[in-house]
């Protein structure tokens, strides 16, 4: 029994790009509110001050 689970089972391969496809975009979206945070002009941050994490 054991066997037929093990066999059935995703390649490693599959697990890997199955954490990428959840790193990736999360990733740029973290890079994306902290370029925002950074770059945004003064009358910008005080409307959408909301709309950002909290660090």
């Amino acid at each position: 029994m054991w066997h037929n689970l093990v066999n059935n089972l995703p390649s490693f391969k599959t697990y890997i790009y199955m954490a990428f496809a959840f790193l990736v975009p999360f990733a740029i979206s973290k890079m994306n509110m902290k370029f925002h945070k950074l770059g945004d002009p003064p009358w910008k941050k005080k409307d959408d001050a909301s709309n950002y994490e909290k660090e």
